[in-house]
């Protein structure tokens, strides 16, 4: 039985360059070998890049392992349940209505920041997009054994990094979302439907789990996290 896997990156570039590494890992690496020393051939099901199509692929198909980039084109489609979410809410979707299929971000963003966001949501496996082919098979090896995987060079980062809990609840992504678009507290009041007492108390708590201390740092982590 071949171990299924899916991509999920709107670098067309990037998606197929992906896709022929994999495909040649069977040869290249063996098979991943599984129970009783079974092995199973790498196969890639689906290549996509939006949200919407990743979902008609979780519907159709048996997938092991998700590659997937952090930030996607979150271009809305009407019927689809993940229309429009952010990457980590991407993420903690697919460990809960897919705890079997393992989650590997491969994303450009080296943000410590990021890095735990992504793992603390449900992925597995954390790799930048300058990796090699060995550490991607060494990753994909891992998650599929249920084992954590973080890039040696982000791993350094994310343990010599501060940030102690950086795990943001959607209120306060929405926030620092719209906060990344120029808007005021009014403005973000008013299209939340919330006080204004209550959108400084997200912007505060995000602040302290993102271990910023003023709003130009916090602009700074923003730009980072690519919301």
């Amino acid at each position: 039985m071949a171990i299924n896997i899916v991509i999920v990156e709107d670098s067309t570039l990037v998606r197929k360059g992906l896709v022929s590494i994999i495909q040649g890992f069977t040869e290249r690496f063996g098979g991943f070998a599984g129970h009783a020393g079974a092995e199973h051939e790498y196969r890639v099901v689906a290549d996509v890049s939006t949200p919407k199509e990743l979902y008609a692929v979780l519907a159709t198909e048996r997938v092991d392992l998700v590659l997937l980039d952090y930030s996607l084109d979150l271009t809305e489609a009407q019927g689809n349940p993940i229309n429009g979410i952010d990457g980590q809410s991407l993420i903690k979707w697919l460990r809960k209505q897919y705890p079997g299929t393992a989650l590997v971000v491969v994303s450009s963003h080296r943000s410590p920041i990021i890095v735990r966001m992504a793992l603390e949501a449900g992925a597995l496996g954390y790799l930048s997009k300058g990796t090699t082919e060995g550490v991607l098979h060494q990753a994909i090896t891992a998650v599929l054994r249920n084992e954590v995987f973080v890039e040696h060079s982000l791993l350094k980062d994310v343990l010599n990094s501060n940030v102690t809990d950086a795990t943001l609840s959607q209120k306060e992504i929405e926030v620092l979302r719209l906060i990344s678009k120029g808007q005021r507290l009014t403005d973000i009041s008013r299209q939340m439907n919330l006080s204004i007492k209550t959108v400084s108390a997200h912007k505060l708590r995000a602040m302290d789990k993102l271990n910023v201390s003023s709003d130009l740092a916090l602009y700074r982590v923003i730009s980072e996290m690519a919301l």
